[in-house]
């Protein structure tokens, strides 16, 4: 898997020639507006970490696996808890006990504390105990918008990588050729100009003034996954049995509301086991649109895998 992230070529250089040479810094700030790719950046780093192959990461192995799913032992995120804006001392503290405990199943534990700006000054007091004097094999990554609400002790005991937007030519090919259904290329400068370069705020433009079909319907979808009926669902579906473009384009927006729906649902130990083995799925029903499948019985296939893994899990 190469360097996910367009432009910040010495961040990529910096970043590849610490994880070659194993001098990784043992605590990173990610630094950027939301849009630049900060956690693109912390999931290639943590997968560097923990991936078990020669070329790392691979994306393929059972450690990457688990890292995508969201579920892997020693990849532990920090985020203010649920209706608090701050990321309180309490949690640092549960942070740093778990620090000293082994990894489970790779060589390292990784802490990834999102929305570092949101700790309060006894909170990063609280962390710099730890980053002062680290155990081994733990690494820190701190996202933050901005480090300017970071102490200046917590600063200087990492290793800042600040973000910024790609060459507007880099950013418009990508946007051209990965964004579904595609877009006209003036519209994508335009969308570019009006984010001020910011690729990520750029795609999110786009995809409101554009919202296709199969987008919507993978949102609608996804909020009937716990409580809709199988005929629901299915009447749902049935717009793109006819239409295997958008059928395709549905199954690849579903794997990323899925993806969503296992962040926010990490503390929820049933849902997110349901979720992860439902990502798990997503791969097989995008490749068998690949072959001459019946819509009709691919979207029938989909449901009743939902309700088998939701008897299973839920």
């Amino acid at each position: 898997m190469s360097f996910p992230l367009l432009g910040n070529d010495k961040i990529r250089l910096s970043v590849e020639a610490s994880l070659k040479s194993g001098h990784l810094p043992h605590a990173i700030i990610i630094e950027g507006e939301a849009g630049l790719g900060r956690h693109t950046l912390a999931r290639y780093i943590v997968n560097s970490l923990i991936c078990t192959e020669a070329v790392k990461p691979c994306g393929n192995c059972h450690a990457c696996k688990t890292a995508a799913a969201g579920s892997h032992p020693d990849i532990i995120t920090v985020l203010p808890e649920d209706k608090k804006k701050n990321i309180s001392v309490s949690q640092i503290r549960e942070l740093r006990q778990s620090a000293f405990i082994k990894p489970h199943m790779a060589d390292c534990k990784i802490f990834i504390i999102d929305k570092a700006e949101t700790m309060n000054e006894q909170a990063q007091n609280a962390l710099l105990k730890i980053l002062e004097e680290p155990p081994s094999n733990i690494f820190f990554l701190l996202i933050t918008e901005s480090a300017t609400a970071m102490l200046e002790t917590v600063l200087s005991r990492c290793v800042t990588f600040k973000l910024s937007p790609p060459p507007t030519d880099d950013a418009l090919e990508y946007i051209m050729n990965c964004l579904k259904p595609k877009r006209e290329e003036e519209a994508v400068l335009t969308a570019l100009k009006q984010a001020k370069g910011n690729m990520g705020r750029a795609i999110t433009i786009l995809r409101r003034k554009n919202a296709n079909a199969a987008e919507v319907a993978a949102s609608e979808f996804c909020e009937i996954l716990f409580s809709g009926s199988e005929i629901e669902m299915l009447t749902l579906l049935a717009k793109f049995e006819k239409d295997r473009v958008l059928a395709d384009s549905f199954f690849v927006s579903l794997k990323y509301e899925i993806a969503e729906l296992i962040r926010k649902n990490y503390k929820m130990p049933e849902k997110a086991k349901f979720l992860t083995a439902l990502y798990r799925e997503m791969d097989s029903f995008i490749d068998s649109l690949k072959t001459n499948i019946n819509l009709s019985l691919l979207f029938a296939s989909l449901v009743a895998t939902i309700k088998k893994l939701s008897r299973k899990y839920i």
